[in-house]
């Protein structure tokens, strides 16, 4: 059954997979496909690109970012040799005009279904579950009723390194090819990899990887050489190879390095013929030593067997039972959280497309099309991992300790850094380390798995172990000392808008926004401390209690000083700067109202009810808009060094004055937690991409299955156009907020309770999650009058559970 179609497509399959039926979408629709090993980008168009653990230290192949073309990737052509009619079997690189053309993205997988001149090919392409490897899995239909003498070829373009590799004439000679009989394969390595480790300038070690990408039918014919294969000054449309009988069988050193394959098929009417080919990459026995010296990774990453490429071989050709386990894994991760509503776009995006977009592309693949990372940022992913809370919590935990690895002693840490090398970026951010204690409250509120505190990592800097419990304090202790002479916190290069980082470099700028954080995380570990009391021993009671009374008299100081000094007359202001001049003040020419700051009051309960509901009136008067809510107005359209390079956006774009929906996201939890159901409800619809693209997908231009990581604002002449898609923490807070605070099923002080802020005409819904490992099953109803032990929130609700 087709779901929520518009113009350019529809979901399929109850929502778990997005159909494109015209694959001339507004910008390229794409899919992020990661087992946290391997991953590739692939848009409705073919486009894209792969890498191995890291999207741009370990870069596989060639792409260039190009939103307008997209027309970088890799390819697959079909030429049929009675009457030199060549095609590629995706829109990209040769636009073809098909007969028929359909892109379907899944989680985990993408297929093309293309039909030309009576033959139709379905393409599948996914990443299996732990190897490190992608597979295309091609069928070709013959429909026509005569026979069919076709030629297969491929074509891709090695970079296996650091991208861009700017030099690319410089790069292209430390590439080597060679043809492998055996196991139909061109193996592809490269002698120097230009990453920098710890003590090293990245300029004299190998790329320690043997690349590989191999088929289960032997080739006729195969090329290495890209002059060869295009033609000089030909392009891909129009190459050479498409006019030979057979490629070179040219391998070695010394040219721009591609893979060619050609493969010579006849078909009869109604035959079909199916081929499987392997992209991947392996460690080369040769250096398993100096993997193990200077790249940190997991020992899953390194096989150590000089026959694992034989043997990803041998697993790769059973594709059909690979793919199951790749939709099996989805499956069963998805359906930890289950919610039935009258609303198909609320059941899409949390059901399925939301945990997907987190999972494998912010948390695994860590890269899309508007930005190539790899890296991990310590306040971003710590955010994206609590949506496994209500999945498997374990991988918060996972995370937690991970990023608690990237703490100084101090209690700084690192804004972002690399997984592959670890090494990183220290600044002088002053929200980053915040979060580390944040998402273990998290951690601890869902699985009351205290035993996390006591877990030892070392810090980053003297390598001493430490508990998780010391990490956080030592956050809190170093944001605790950065704090004004008023009793603000000092924003230094920036808070959780990083654009603001011209603010505070000289220490004396203050956030309004970043002092009611520390306040909800003071309050947050009055807790914990309260309840390391209940369960320690008299020998430390005292000194959780005393942690406690601390913690409480210093969040309410904090209180305090952000009530008498951070308000600008009807609402929060956002900041001051160094040179002493407010943000966020109606006084202000741009810049007048931010939504952090009134919001943040309300969900860290800074403020009462009847006071979020002023500042959220504001919110409406002045940020309200009907494809979001804008991080704050008017726009900035001077550049502004005291401020930073926020400023320096295009007014309306990004940060500066758009929607960012991260923080749009945190306007429903505000509304929710205001007890304002209809306005929550038609936030999440506002900012909804399966409503937005329907609604004028033109306009809108962004995939209606995942979040944009903003959308333009009013000085913007692209106003209402989403961007940054896939890679956007908003993912995750948008789950949350939807489950968590418009569905109201959340956890509280260690159990389960369901506060709807749904539309008054629903006649309810049902949702299904794992709670400390049972299953529990609630059921909302519909508006009644009255009063009894069954009815809560003017609607009888029901929570079972399950062992």
């Amino acid at each position: 059954m087709k779901l929520l179609e518009g113009k350019y497509g529809y979901f399929a399959d109850n929502g778990k997979e997005y159909v494109i039926t015209d694959w001339r979408t507004p910008r390229p629709w794409i899919n992020v496909i990661s087992n946290g090993l391997w991953g590739l980008t692939l848009s409705q168009a073919g486009g894209g690109y792969s890498w191995l653990s890291h999207a741009m230290l370990n870069r596989i192949t060639r792409w260039n970012q190009d939103m307008t073309c997209d027309n970088a990737g890799k390819f697959l052509f079909l030429r049929d040799n009675d009457s030199s009619m060549t095609w590629s079997l995706t829109p990209a690189p040769m636009k073809p005009s098909f007969d028929q053309f359909t892109t379907v993205h899944g989680m985990g997988y993408t297929r093309f279904i293309a039909e030309k001149m009576g033959i139709t090919t379905e393409l599948t392409v996914f990443v299996p579950r732990d190897l490190s490897c992608e597979i295309w899995k091609l069928k070709v239909t013959n429909q026509s009723r005569i026979k069919r003498n076709l030629s297969l070829f491929s074509y891709l373009e090695l970079l296996m390194g650091v991208f861009p590799d700017w030099h690319r004439e410089f790069h292209n000679t430390f590439i080597r090819t060679r043809y492998d009989k055996s196991l139909n394969a061109i193996i592809a390595d490269k002698t120097l990899w230009a990453a920098s480790f710890q003590g090293d300038s990245g300029w004299n070690k190998p790329w320690p990887y043997d690349l590989f990408f191999m088929s289960d039918i032997e080739p006729d014919s195969y090329e290495c050489d890209r002059n060869r294969f295009i033609g000089q000054y030909n392009s891909i449309a129009d190459a050479s190879a498409f006019k030979a009988d057979k490629l070179s069988n040219r391998t070695g050193t010394g040219f721009d390095p591609i893979i060619g394959y050609h493969f010579d098929l006849t078909l009869h009417s109604d035959e079909v013929k199916e081929f499987t080919f392997c992209l991947g990459a392996d460690l080369t026995i040769n250096h398993e030593q100096l993997v193990k010296e200077t790249i940190h990774t997991n020992s899953r990453n390194v096989h150590n067997n000089p026959e694992s490429i034989s043997s990803i071989r041998k697993m790769s050709w059973n594709s059909d039972e690979l793919l199951n386990e790749v939709k099996l894994f989805w499956s069963d991760l998805c359906d930890k959280v289950k919610v039935d509503t009258p609303d198909q776009a609320i059941n899409i995006m949390v059901n399925y497309w939301l945990k997907y977009q987190t999972v494998s592309c912010r948390l695994l693949g860590r890269s899309a099309y508007y930005q190539c990372g790899g890296a991990f940022g310590f306040r971003d992913q710590l955010q994206d991992s609590l949506i496994y809370l209500t999945l498997d919590p374990s991988g918060t935990e996972k995370q937690i300790l991970h990023h608690a690895e990237h703490q100084k002693s101090d209690g700084s840490v690192h804004h972002w850094w690399h997984p592959v090398s670890e090494e990183g970026l220290f600044t002088n951010m002053s929200d980053d380390l915040l979060w580390l204690p944040y998402a273990v409250f998290k951690y601890l509120n869902e699985t009351d798995d205290y035993e996390i505190l006591q877990l030892e990592v070392p810090f980053y800097d003297t390598k001493a172990d430490s508990t998780i419990l010391n990490h956080c304090e030592k956050a809190v202790e170093l944001a605790l000392s950065r704090r004004s002479p008023r009793g603000l916190s000092l924003i230094g290069e920036g808070d959780w808008n990083d654009g603001m980082n011209g603010v505070g470099v000289k220490w004396k700028g203050e956030s309004i926004w970043l002092s009611q954080f520390l306040y909800g995380i003071l309050i947050d570990f009055v807790k914990v401390s309260q309840k390391c009391s209940m369960m320690a021993n008299s020998s430390i009671r005292k000194k959780f209690e005393s942690k406690a009374n601390e913690y409480q008299t210093l969040a309410d100081e904090l209180k305090n000083a952000i009530l008498k000094s951070g308000r600008a007359k009807d609402w929060f202001a956002r900041a001051t700067t160094d040179r002493n001049e407010v943000m966020g003040s109606e006084n202000c020419k741009q810049g007048k109202i931010f939504l952090n700051p009134q919001t943040w009051a309300i969900i860290t309960g800074l403020v009462d009810k009847e006071e979020g509901r002023k500042l959220l009136s504001h919110v409406e008067k002045h940020l309200y808009k009907d494809y979001g809510v804008l991080l704050f107005t008017p726009a900035y359209t001077v550049p502004d060094r005291e401020i930073g390079y926020l400023t320096r956006y295009a007014p309306g774009v990004r940060e500066n004055g758009g929607v960012y929906t991260h923080a749009a996201t945190w306007a429903i939890i505000a509304q929710a937690l205001a007890d304002d159901s209809a306005k929550a409800y038609e936030t999440f619809k506002i900012l909804c991409p399966a409503y937005l693209s329907n609604s004028d997908p033109d306009k809108y231009s962004g995939e209606p299955y995942v979040m944009p990581g903003n959308i333009e604002g009013p000085e913007s002449l692209h106003e209402g156009r989403g961007a940054w898609t896939w890679y956007t923490g908003s993912a995750a807070w948008y789950y949350r907020a939807i489950l968590d605070y418009v569905l109201g099923v959340r956890v509280e002080d260690g159990k389960i309770v369901v506060k709807p802020r749904i539309p008054d005409n629903w006649q309810g819904f049902t949702a299904e999650r794992t709670f400390r490992g049972k299953k529990v099953k609630i059921s909302v109803g519909p508006k009644v009058e009255g009063i009894s032990e069954s009815i809560s929130e003017g609607r009888v609700i029901t929570i079972e559970y399950q062992t």
